[in-house]
């Protein structure tokens, strides 16, 4: 080891005159542990003050320019020698270290091992930075070597301080770690020290650093901004925080320059309006009185010089809109070619499907009122970026483009030059619907000097409905209502009242006023629908491109009759909502009664029209035509992801279900932000990665390849780019294995509490039996995203059944009955063409269709008949009526046996003391699905995304209400059992006493 130490000590060596001077142990001869040589022996030198005099003087004499560091130093035991020279004292300006005041030359202890380092200028040290916050003043400390990044740990409030008045930055108003005492520190400083590099290293606690516990340091000089109140991430009152303290700004200053920083911090784009007067809400706190003065090209708020600034009350707090979106290119900032910010860069985007409902979002969103046109692509140039595929589903109503579904994973590339466009009709005048289900129906508001306000009119007809929709271009006026107010803020009035003849290009040139002619409360807003306002979309299922077809006609929703339904009309629908062919056209509420009038039936498409309304049809619903027969439709673009073949749902092959097929996701392109995404989207934590497995269990079919996620708000896998979906994306070996750092949610849900007087709600793959004799027998039903749906008979047999009575806990399967033999059931039909051994431990490992996109409706659910009935004491015997001391002398008598039972018994009396006992339970059997438990045999089936309506920003429809009988709450299986547990005995003790056979049975 010495040899070792010697021949490295020697590679790093300096000569500075007489005596030598070396810096050692580091990449650089320029950073390191002094050490000097004496009669032939290298040692360091031990001083109690060492400063950066000192440090300057070692430095320039080695010819590596002036001191940036003088920390003392705990060494690695590799790193120990003798010490040498005891107590330096320097001015700084000699010309070398044996100039200044030298102590002793010994070899004694040196006191607290503390030996010195010098950091000199043309070393390895680059910077000191505070990282991962919203400005240079606050975040996590680093050290910014030539070599590498060295993150600092377990920095208490000293640490801070000298990190903070070194950044400039001011006091430190929180450091990293509250707790108090010093143990463990790697570095320490007492707070006064001029640079971090000055405090004490103890290198053998390098690695003992826990940066979970760290929190960021912010110091008095941290500034940043926030939006809050507004309807989008983007727009809200404008919230500043200085140090630790929030408050809000003074409308008269904040300019546009500053607006444009602030959105460009919230990467929010460019900014679009400052509405003032505290347009958002009023905030609370402190109102700053330091105005910012930017030029409008800082990155961040903090750079931004600042003056004095008025002094006003929360009633002029300032408001800011922001946008990602932005028209260019046009005759003005309303109109033009639709360009998008994505990290920090301008691109247009794609026209492919891009639609009026769209537009109209993007206009309200701009502050430019309503859409009037979308031209066509190109018509507004097309830019020198590359144009991106995003493909947005709006209906009209969302206040910001990002609140729609998009669909960007599998796009094919934009034609070049076909770039989206839209023409607003800017604010002057300018109407729009609010509250309503499209862009063509709701509460009507209009455009004066710039302010939206309310319009009311105690006449208001359809006349005026006329100019509105015409206005708006949204077709013919079907109905003119009177509207509820607007729920949220108090909205001006802006007309109070509007008298129209009908033929009026635009409302304002109807007779109107702007003065109040009635008193308060008296008139309604003005509502209208308009024929424009027709939409379709698929409820209920597992994705926005499969479910329960429904109608929105007349301002109402409505289902449509499955009585001559088929695939041509099914077709319709797809293309309608964007989501490529039709695979399936379903009857018989395979998603689940809907409510409403049945608008539609005997349709008779031919497979080409732009609308379901534009195919010839047989009216509406007939009297024989209920919710049960609602027709449903699976389209080619229904997606949904899962992980299989892992010990748990929350690891295995990548799969993305398209087209009506499982396939596998190429891995050559996936990076951390995109792993991430897929095991957020799957409820399995906040980060994943690639392993490498050998063979891959292959479905024959590859889809995606080259998926480069961005960072966007709410993102999901949906909204990634990628190749375009093709069935042979991967070449051998190149299927993504992934595996993420949390657990499925169903496992992480229970917390080991046993609650018997409250039971829980159903957990995700809980399964039930309904309307058989007992809990042991009936229609088969399972719990999955959040509501009860049962099983198609399809391949139904009795190797099925087999896995649904063992679940159950209710012996061997004697019949497995097809037809809804126990009468049909509710809700969606959960799954189809399910193939188990018979040997699996719950119906969720069984094979079988993606959850909800099979082709049953209830008239085909699935039975079960166990053998086993359930376990049912005596009603009159209750456990408070035994005594113990008979318990105790009956239970002797059962030996070992009975003994464990008594102790069972024992522990579950004492928490479920006070519950209901077995004879109470409900009658079904409801157990939570036990196949999350790895048998190390076979691999967990499918995990399929249970928020993909959710993730869509799909509005679903409202659930069909359950019946009395449904509303019996389940039990945990853990309570079920345990709570069982002690009635049990007691009927087993009971048996026994009365010399019966019955106890050896249950034993």
């Amino acid at each position: 080891l010495w040899t070792y130490m010697w021949e490295s000590a020697l590679a790093c060596s300096s000569v500075g005159g007489p005596r030598e001077l070396r810096l050692a142990y580091r990449h650089s001869p320029c950073d390191g542990v002094v050490l000097v040589l004496h009669d032939g022996q290298w040692g360091h030198v031990c001083n109690q003050e060492w400063t950066l005099a000192e440090a300057s003087v070692v430095c320039r004499q080695l010819g590596c320019g002036h001191a940036v560091g003088a920390p003392k130093y705990v060494p690695l035991p590799g790193e120990m020698v003798r010490p040498w020279l005891h107590n330096v004292s320097c001015r700084g300006d000699e010309p070398s270290l044996w100039e200044c005041s030298l102590g002793a030359w010994t070899q004694t202890e040196c006191p607290h091992e503390w030996v010195v380092v010098a950091l000199c200028a043309n070393g390895t040290f680059r910077e000191i930075r505070l990282v991962k916050g919203r400005s240079p003043c606050s975040g996590l400390p680093e050290i910014r070597n030539v070599n590498g990044v060295d993150r600092l740990c377990g920095l208490h409030e000293e640490e801070a301080t000298v990190f903070c008045r070194e950044l400039g930055c001011g006091p430190a108003l929180q450091a990293p770690r509250q707790d108090a005492g010093v143990v463990g520190k790697y570095m320490t400083c007492r707070g006064t020290e001029p640079t971090i590099r000055n405090c004490r290293l103890n290198n053998r606690l390098r690695r003992g650093c826990d940066f979970q516990h760290d929190a960021e340091v912010v110091c008095s000089g941290h500034t940043e901004a926030r939006l809050e109140g507004g309807e989008h991430p983007c727009a809200g009152r404008l919230e500043v925080r200085r140090g630790l303290t929030w408050g809000t700004v003074c409308d008269a200053d904040l300019d546009r320059a500053t607006a444009h920083v602030v959105c460009r911090e919230l990467q929010c784009g460019s900014a679009v309006s400052t509405p003032g007067g505290a347009h958002f809400g009023q905030g609370s706190g402190l109102v700053w009185t330091e105005a910012f003065r930017c030029a409008g090209n800082e990155s961040l708020l903090f750079h931004c010089p600042r003056g004095p600034g008025r002094q006003c009350g929360h009633h002029q707090d300032a408001g800011l809109r922001c946008s990602e979106f932005q028209l260019v290119n046009g005759s003005s900032s309303c109109e033009g070619r639709v360009e998008l910010q994505v990290q920090g860069a301008w691109a247009p985007l794609c026209a492919a499907h891009w639609d009026l409902a769209d537009a109209t979002v993007l206009c309200h969103q701009l502050n430019c009122g309503s859409a009037v046109a979308t031209p066509r692509g190109g018509h507004f140039g097309v830019g020198d970026a590359p144009i991106w595929p995003d493909v947005f589903h709006c209906v009209g109503t969302e206040p910001y483009l990002w609140n729609c579904p998009v669909t960007t994973l599998g796009a094919r590339a934009c034609a070049p030059g076909n770039a989206a466009t839209a023409v607003c009709s800017g604010l002057p005048h300018a109407l729009r619907l609010r509250d309503g289900q499209s862009r063509c129906d709701g509460r009507v508001e209009v455009s004066l000097d710039g302010v939206w306000g309310r319009v009311l009119d105690d006449a208001w007809d359809l006349r005026g409905a006329r100019v509105v929709c015409r206005q708006l271009g949204c077709g013919q006026a079907d109905r003119a209502y009177d509207a509820p107010a607007p729920g949220r803020g108090a909205l001006p009035v802006g007309l109070s009242r509007a008298l129209c003849l009908g033929t009026e290009t635009r409302l304002t040139q109807c007779n109107v006023s702007a003065s109040p002619l009635v008193p308060a409360g008296a008139s309604r807003d003005a509502g209208v629908v308009c024929s424009g306002s027709r939409r379709v979309r698929l409820a209920a299922g597992p994705h926005r491109c499969a479910g329960r077809v429904e109608v929105l006609h007349g301002g109402d929703w409505g289902t449509v009759c499955d009585d001559g339904w088929d695939l041509r009309d099914a077709q319709v629908v797809c293309r309608q909502l964007g989501c490529g062919r039709a695979l399936r056209a379903l009857g018989a509420a395979p998603f689940g009664a809907g409510a409403g009038r049945i608008w539609m039936a005997e349709l008779g498409c031919r497979g080409h029209e732009s609308a379901l309304w534009r195919c010839p049809s047989g009216g509406r619903g007939p009297r024989d035509c209920g919710h049960k027969e609602d027709a449903g439709v699976v389209c080619s673009g229904s997606v949904a992801l899962r992980l299989r073949g892992g010990t748990h749902q929350c690891a295995g092959w990548l799969d993305v279900f398209y087209n009506g097929t499982w396939g596998a996701v190429c891995s050559n392109a996936l990076k951390d932000i995109s792993l991430s995404i897929i095991c957020k989207q799957l409820g399995c934590g906040e980060q994943g990665w690639l392993e490498n497995r050998p063979v891959h269990t292959g479905l024959g079919t590859s889809w995606l390849d080259n998926i480069e996620c961005r960072k966007l708000r709410n993102s999901t896998l949906w909204q990634c780019p990628s190749a375009p979906w093709h069935p042979r994306s991967c070449a051998h070996g190149e299927e993504a294995w992934v595996t993420c750092a949390g657990l499925p949610e169903k496992m992480t849900q229970d917390s080991g509490e046993t609650n018997c007087s409250s039971p829980p709600l159903p957990g995700e793959g809980m399964l039930r039996v309904r309307g058989g004799k007992d809990s042991c027998s009936g229609r088969v039903e399972l719990w999955h995203a959040g509501s009860w749906g049962t099983v198609c008979d399809d391949s139904w047999d009795l190797a099925d059944a087999e896995v649904v009575c063992r679940q159950l806990g209710c012996g061997p399967a004697v019949g497995a009955l097809a037809g809804a033999a126990f009468g049909p059931g509710s809700g969606p039909v959960w799954l189809d063409e399910v193939g188990c051994r018979g040997s699996e431990a719950s119906l969720w490992n069984c094979p079988a269709e993606p959850w909800g996109l099979g082709d049953c409706g209830h008239k085909e659910d699935a039975g079960v008949h166990c053998s086993r009935a359930p376990l049912t004491p005596p009603t009159a015997l209750k456990a408070e009526n035994l005594p113990m001391t008979f318990c105790l002398v009956l239970g002797t008598l059962l030996v070992i046996v009975s003994l464990v039972l008594g102790v069972q018994w024992f522990r579950g009396r004492r928490v479920c003391q006070g519950s209901r006992m077995l004879g109470s339970l409900p009658s079904e059997g409801v157990y939570e699905d036990i196949g999350v438990v790895p048998t190390g045999e076979k691999d967990e089936g499918p995990r399929v995304s249970l928020n993909l309506a959710l993730e869509e920003e799909y509005d679903d429809a409202g659930e069909t209400e359950q019946g009395p009988e449904e509303e019996d709450a389940p039990l945990n299986p853990a309570g079920v059992h345990l709570c069982a547990l002690a009635p049990a005995l007691l009927f087993l003790l009971y048996s026994y006493a009365q010399g019966s056979a019955l106890a050896s049975a249950y034993i």
